[in-house]
Order: structure tokens, then sequence, then C-alpha cells
């Protein structure tokens, strides 16, 4: 028989600059990504192949809130810091309490603030965090 795992979204924790981030929107709330892959290949007219080793580790880290969070002001304020002071850089940690996943980055800040849309319903606030050095395990649920 196989094993079952268990995924829980309240169990992902989102931690920028010491804020505990909260209020995601519905569907993809956190979405990590590397900024390259980390091999490419090059292919010469003979058909010859090398693969090209990236030294790149930047990342994108994008959290999506509904309009209502209040983890949108918090993170404004952090935004309109660093745009006055060049202050807003900080850690980064996005964990999967119900399994391995691990994505870690110690010089983090947010790229621009959210663009803002208004509708009939609330609405939603993306934040992109983008990380100098992105460390990844994505091991996977396996509680």
């Amino acid at each position: 028989m196989a094993d079952l795992h268990t995924y829980d979204p309240l169990q992902i924790v989102v931690i920028f600059r010491g804020i505990q981030i909260s209020g995601y929107a519905d569907g993809t709330f956190v979405k990590v990504e590397r900024s390259e892959d980390t091999w490419s290949d090059q292919v010469g007219a003979d058909g010859e192949m090398t693969r090209v080793r990236s030294r790149n580790r930047s990342g994108l880290i994008t959290v999506t809130l509904v309009a209502g969070s209040p983890t949108n002001q918090l993170l404004a304020a952090v935004q309109q810091e660093d745009e006055n002071f060049s202050t807003g850089v900080g850690s980064v940690m996005v964990k999967d309490l119900n399994g391995l996943d691990l994505h870690t980055g110690e010089s983090a800040w947010l790229v621009k603030p959210p663009d803002a849309e208004y509708k009939k319903e609330a609405g939603e606030r993306e934040w992109r965090i983008r990380v100098k050095d992105l460390k990844s395990n994505s091991g996977g649920s396996v509680l």
C-alpha cells in the first residue's frame, strides 16, 4: 500500500524581514523560482553539444495576498522605506511545515509596489521579492 501524504496550505510559512505574511489569495499564493536555469546547452553547427552552467543563483518569490490583508500595509511600509532610504534589504524564508520544502535568502528586497486593480470583488495584491542568492530544497510534502 502506498504512503499517504498530507498537504495543508495553512502550513506554508513566508517570513520577509521579520514579517510573517498572511492573508493569502485563493489559488497560487506563493511561487518560488530561480532567475535562470542551472544548466543550459550550446549546440554547434556540427551538432556537438556543450552543457553550460549558470552561476546566477538569484530568484524571485511571488506572494499573492487578498487586498484586505493587513500584511499589505506592512509590506508597503517596507517598500516605501526602501525607496526613500535604501534600507529594505533583509532575509526571506518560505517553508512548508508539512514536509521538506525550504527556500531561503539572506539578501532579499521588494521589487516594486504591487499593481492595484479595482473591480467588483476585493481583488488581490501581488508582491514580488527578489532574492540575491536563493537557496532551495524542494523536498515535497512528506508528512
